[in-house]
């Protein structure tokens, strides 16, 4: 339930720094920086809707790679490879001229650089942090980048915040921590369960598979090494 309702109230608050105004707060005199541009508006939201959906099934499906693929530095490697393999398939389809493509400066070379580095490192901390809780966890953290962009824009491009601004970023944070509790909660209820009673489970179904030799040895590896019920005494040996 905190999981559901920490999820509404961010949405909620995403919504509202979007679409709430109210009195401004700063930056009356608004200062245009860049052009202002609503021809593609519709083209533009399209391709946020499906690039929400992309990141969303990515998230879900570095689980089963986790599982089957636990080194995430090679993962990662992987995955940066393919990326700009595809990337500069798209570039030469949509822009055949090859002088595009040459680096006139060293600031040019430095922020391709960061891109390449900043997202492989992203990637690699996204992998290891979906294998570690989970896809939620991960995912939770995307409501702060409405935040985050807020603030900045506020601060270098001197755009307006208004109270509708600061009232959805405050309901983000706070559905956030919401679903974090929820999750904490999740993996202390997932953690504290009496190994005995797994124990008593275990021994009711006959070990005749490899699944039940291998469930048995890690409950015996969770008893202490001087137990009775050792799993090398007796007829095992």
């Amino acid at each position: 339930m905190a999981k559901i309702i920490g999820t509404i109230i961010c949405v909620t608050g995403a919504v509202a720094m979007a679409l709430l105004k109210g009195p401004k707060l700063l930056n009356k005199e608004f200062l245009p920086i860049m052009s202002q541009g609503g021809e593609n508006w519709l083209l533009g939201c399209l391709f946020l809707f499906g690039s929400s959906c992309c990141w969303s099934l990515w998230l879900i499906l570095q689980v089963p790679v986790s599982a089957n693929y636990p080194d995430h530095l090679s993962l990662t490697a992987w995955m940066c490879l393919f990326a700009a393999l595809q990337s500069a398939v798209v570039t030469l389809i949509l822009e055949p001229d090859m002088k595009v493509w040459r680096l006139n400066s060293y600031l040019e070379f430095l922020c391709c650089l960061y891109a390449g580095v900043s997202s492989a490192v992203t990637f690699f901390a996204q992998a290891w942090c979906i294998a570690q809780r989970g896809p939620l966890f991960s995912a939770m953290f995307n409501p702060l980048l409405t935040v985050i962009v807020t603030v900045l824009a506020c601060a270098f491009l001197h755009e307006e915040m208004f109270t509708g601004s600061l009232v959805g970023s405050l309901a983000v944070i706070v559905g956030l921590y919401v679903v974090l509790w929820g999750k904490a909660k999740e993996n202390e209820e997932s953690m504290n369960v009496d190994p005995s009673q797994i124990k008593k489970r275990s021994n009711q179904k006959p070990l005749s598979s490899e699944s039940s030799d291998e469930t048995s040895c890690r409950i015996d590896l969770e008893e202490p090494l001087l137990s009775d019920k050792s799993p090398y005494s007796g007829d095992n040996i």
